[in-house]
């Protein structure tokens, strides 16, 4: 990677807050909210909220999105369902699924960047390492 010393200062200080941003805006929601929220919604709308594995894997799946993702998916259920049976996770990621792909590519990229910079980094170092080996000899 070729690259003026003074953009790479920039990256180098600058990526690892990028990264941890982008984790952020990744983290897990509350598996007890998405709970609360799929009994309210089965409750107001006279579904029969499904049992067992059905039901723990509905959550499980639902609370590793962000937390206000969840929020918008479940907002958009509510306004716009209208079938008669219990939505599923599809139904709800389908209100979601642009920006969480955003989201995860956008730290995919950062992650990348870091690698790159850093496979840079190691690459000057073997270089001068393996010129000082040549002039010794």
């Amino acid at each position: 990677m070729v690259l003026p010393d003074s953009i790479r200062a920039d990256l180098a200080v600058g990526l690892p807050h990028a990264i941890a941003q982008a984790r952020t805006r990744l983290e897990q929601g509350d598996a007890a909210e998405v709970l609360i929220a799929l009994k309210t919604l089965a409750d107001r709308k006279g579904f029969d909220l499904p049992i067992g594995l059905g039901l723990d894997l509905d959550i499980e799946v639902m609370s590793e999105w962000p937390r206000d993702l969840f929020r918008r998916a479940f907002r958009g259920v509510w306004e716009t369902f209208g079938y008669r049976r219990m939505p599923e996770v599809a139904d709800f990621r389908r209100h979601i699924e642009d920006e969480l792909a955003e989201r995860r590519q956008a730290l995919a990229r950062l992650e990348t960047m870091a690698l790159r910079l850093r496979t840079a980094e190691l690459r000057e170092i073997w270089d001068a390492e393996s010129r000082e080996r040549r002039a010794a000899r």
